[in-house]
Formats: structure tokens, C-alpha cells, sequence
């Protein structure tokens, strides 16, 4: 009886000692992560992914290019154009010539006159004297000036000028054809009365019934002095 109480006690102690040998065991280890294994893994992966792709789509064999030879330069001999223009080709290029269209010119005036001379020129006078004034005009237009047609006129409407003569408006006296001139005349009655700068201004008008105005012309007596006193003769 006592032999077996003693192996009784001695599985309990036993079994105590497992039981502390249990809670004192050291909590388990998570293992280490080995960073080269899985770059190693990355690249054989990717490796093997490249060698697939190859396979599937093999490279082209570039073909070396064929050197062209260039072409050899013809010379071209250009043909000299016409007065009047016109298009011509060109020998050896095959290329045509540019076309010169004369410039055309204007269209002349029908109705135009020019003053080619005139006297005497404007110029001070002397009060109370009288003088001729000439003009001599030429049709440089191109249609002819007739006698019942064409007339001339003082500007009545200049608002500076002052008629100093008895001559307002008259036909010419004769038929005046393209490059032919006329020859006017007019007496200026300058007054007694002194007058200083601008003097006396005096606009005239060419007109035809048909054709409108011709052409203005006029003429400046830019001041007026007194007369010399005579000197008694003894």
C-alpha cells in the first residue's frame, strides 16, 4: 500500500513539472523575410516573361537602303519674250515663260487745257494804270473745243478773289481742236487806291455747255503804290 502511494506521488510531481516546463516555454518566432530571395524570384520572373514575349514576336531583319544615283543637272536656256509678251518654253527644262501683259495706260482726258504762257507775270502795279492780261492756253485734251460751246468766266465763287476788270464771261472766238492754243485777253483797270499784300486776286474757268469745266487759271497783283508825282517842266 505505501509502495503504491509512492508512485502515485511521484506522477504528480511528474506531471507538475510538465506543467511548468509548458508555461515557461518561450513564445513562438515569426521567421525572417529574406529581401535578396525575392528580388532574385522578381528577375528570373521577368526574364522568363521577355523570352516568351521574343518568342511570339521575333525581330526584323532590317534591309540595308539601295543608294539612288541623282539625277544629272540639265542646263536651261531661256528664250528672250516679245515686246508685246506672251508665253514662251524653254529649252532643255521644259518650263514655260512668264507672261508680260503691257501695263495698259490711262485713259486721256477728253476736256483738259494747259496754260503754256502767260505775261505779263504777277508782279506790284502802279494805282490808276491799266495793262493786258495774256494767257495762252493749249487743248491737250482730246476733243475739240468749239466756239458756241466753250466759254470763259470769272470765279464768282472765290471767296478772296476781286474782279478789277469789265470782263465777267465770253465764248471763244474760234474753234480750238486737240494740241492747238488760244490766246485770251483781259484788261485789269487797276485801282487808284494803294493796297498792300495779298493785293488783288483774280480766278478764271475754261467751261464747255457739254463737257464741264476745263481747266482754272488766274492772276495776283500782290500789291498796289502811288503813281510818281510829275516834276514840272521849267
Amino acid at each position: 500500500m505505501k509502495r503504491c502511494s509512492k508512485w502515485i506521488g511521484l506522477g504528480i510531481v511528474v506531471a507538475m513539472w510538465l506543467a511548468l516546463a509548458g508555461c515557461k516555454a518561450a513564445a513562438p518566432v515569426e521567421p525572417t523575410i529574406d529581401l535578396n530571395v525575392i528580388k532574385t524570384e522578381a528577375v528570373l520572373t521577368a526574364i522568363a516573361q521577355m523570352t516568351a514575349e521574343a518568342a511570339l514576336n521575333p525581330t526584323a531583319t532590317s534591309i540595308p537602303p539601295t543608294n539612288t544615283p541623282l539625277p544629272t543637272a540639265t542646263l536651261v536656256t531661256l528664250t528672250p519674250q516679245g515686246a508685246t509678251g506672251g508665253t514662251g518654253t524653254g529649252t532643255g527644262g521644259g518650263g514655260s515663260g512668264v507672261d508680260k501683259t503691257p501695263i495698259p495706260s490711262s485713259t486721256p482726258d477728253a476736256w483738259k487745257c494747259d496754260i503754256v504762257d502767260e505775261y505779263p507775270l504777277d508782279k506790284p502795279q502802279m494805282t490808276g494804270w491799266e495793262y493786258d492780261r495774256h494767257w495762252v492756253i493749249k487743248n491737250i485734251g482730246t476733243t475739240t473745243w468749239w466756239a458756241d460751246d466753250v466759254y470763259i468766266k470769272f470765279d464768282d465763287t472765290c471767296s478772296y478773289c476781286e474782279n478789277i476788270t469789265y470782263f465777267t464771261k465770253a465764248y471763244i472766238k474760234q474753234n480750238v481742236a486737240p494740241g492747238q492754243t488760244y490766246d485770251f485777253f483781259v484788261d485789269v483797270d487797276v485801282p487808284t487806291q494803294p493796297k498792300a499784300y495779298p493785293g488783288y486776286s483774280m480766278e478764271w474757268q475754261m467751261i464747255s455747255e457739254n463737257g464741264g469745266l476745263i481747266c482754272e487759271f488766274w492772276n495776283n497783283i500782290p500789291s498796289t503804290y502811288p503813281a510818281p508825282t510829275k516834276t514840272p517842266i521849267p
